[in-house]
């Protein structure tokens, strides 16, 4: 109970810093948003990893080989890392602005933020793209009409 009352403190605390009754509660917002859309973008890879980890359980893990782990793991990792580092970039925001830092430090650790998850978002999008295009998960990919070229 206390815990559930704790979790519910700790998410009401990150909703009234986003809406504050502030001008600067502009600039969180937008930066909720831009976040927040990342998340949506991606919250179908999520679904797609499920759908993996299912094909896996349904096909004999011993008949798929050794290289099928291996790109496996690499493929359900780079599916869930962009919608993961959008969600918790929302909730590193509100962790820097409640540190006794300097605001110096804090607006370096947000412009560090907006900078480098969509870089490392990226990356790992073309990551997931030589993964897909690997000969052993074709069959997937293929039963799926996943979009290799990503038009």
């Amino acid at each position: 109970m206390e815990n559930e009352l704790t979790h519910k403190n700790y998410l009401s605390r990150i909703f009234s810093f986003y809406f504050a009754p502030v001008w600067q509660s502009a600039l969180t917002i937008l930066y909720l948003l831009f976040f927040l859309y990342f998340a949506v973008f991606y919250v179908g890879n999520v679904w797609l990893a499920l759908k993996f980890i299912w094909y896996t359980i349904i096909n004999s893990g011993a008949l798929l080989g050794l290289s099928y782990l291996f790109w496996g793991v690499i493929f359900l990792i780079t599916l869930i890392i962009p919608f993961s580092i959008s969600l918790y970039s929302m909730l590193l925001f509100y962790e820097i602005w409640h540190k006794n830092w300097e605001k110096k430090l804090k607006m370096f650790g947000t412009v560090l933020i907006i900078l480098l998850v969509p870089l490392i978002i990226v990356v790992i999008d073309e990551i997931l793209r030589v993964v897909v295009g690997q000969d052993v998960l074709s069959v997937f990919v293929s039963e799926h009409n996943l979009n290799l070229t990503g038009d």
